[in-house]
Parts: structure tokens; sequence; C-alpha cells
């Protein structure tokens, strides 16, 4: 393996948008609705990405083995507004086979120290209820629960709220 970390371009897009469809694959079947990954749009989801790259709120790293995309992180100002959080660690999603070697954690620290840079307090990172082996990285990390939705039906909906105390020493 060869890993590499760097900021998201334009051109990454496309292939982001088929490594989100593959991560949820893996991530989510089971838990969000069949028709979330059959009416996936691949040209929807890049101009998502596309978007995000363009904005000078959020700022969008990718992680290569040997030039080929397995994961992505997103961080700066809430997507879905909670509370007075004013930043937050937005997306964080790695290939199956890539987890456990310290991508995730290269990851969160890249939002952390971005975020502290600012003379924020505290982020916030939201996570889907039901998908346990992304709350015990976000508790391995730090993270203490400050919300909880509801049950729902729709499982692809109910989220947990971790926050995250910036250290100044």
């Amino acid at each position: 393996m060869n890993i590499e970390i760097r900021k998201a371009k334009l051109e990454d897009c496309e292939e982001l948008s088929y490594l989100k469809r593959e991560i949820w694959e893996t991530t989510y079947r089971g838990i969000y609705p069949d028709e979330k990954f059959d009416s996936y749009n691949y040209v929807g989801n890049a101009h998502k990405f596309e978007n995000i790259i363009l904005s000078n709120d959020i700022f969008l790293y990718v992680a290569s083995d040997n030039g080929k995309l397995v994961g992505y992180v997103a961080f700066g100002s809430p997507l879905r507004p909670f509370r007075d959080y004013s930043k937050e660690i937005v997306l964080l999603y790695i290939k199956k086979e890539y987890q456990g070697i310290g991508i995730g954690k290269k990851f969160f620290n890249l939002g952390y120290e971005y975020i502290k840079s600012l003379g924020e307090t505290k982020f916030l990172i939201s996570c889907n209820k039901y998908n346990l082996p992304a709350q015990g990285f976000y508790e391995k990390m730090g993270g203490k629960k400050v919300y909880i939705d509801d049950d729902m039906d729709n499982k692809s909906i109910p989220q947990i709220k971790y926050e995250y105390i910036i250290n100044r020493h």
C-alpha cells in the first residue's frame, strides 16, 4: 500500500461519486432502504463533490492508494447546522478494506487541526444511528454523544451527534 492524503481536485469528482456508492453499499446496505442504492445518482453526487470543492466553507481531502481513491473527508461549516456548533467534520468515509490502518485517524486529525487553527473550542460529527463501527471510531477519537435522534422506520435518517472539545495545550 502506498497511501497518499491530499486536497481533492475537481477531476476527482466522478471517481468520488463511484467511491461513495461503493462505500455506502458496504456500510449501509441493510440499514438504508434499497431504493437509496437502486436510485443512486452518480452525476448528481459528482456535482455535490464539485460544490464542496468549490466552497470556501468546507474542505475536501482524499486518500489514494497508488492513485486510486480509497476514502475522503470533508470539514468546515456544517451542512446541517445544529445548536451553536459552527464547525463540523462533515464526511468521513473509507473503503472497508482500508479501515483500521490509520487513514481515519489522519482524516480526523486534519479536520481537528484545521478547526483548532480557526480558534474554535469545539466541533461536531454526525453519524448514522445504526452505523456501529463508525460510532466506535468516533468514541475512540474522544467524541461525547450530545444528541441521539429517535428511531424511525427509515433507518437512513436517525443520527447521533458527537461533540469534540479542542485541547488548547
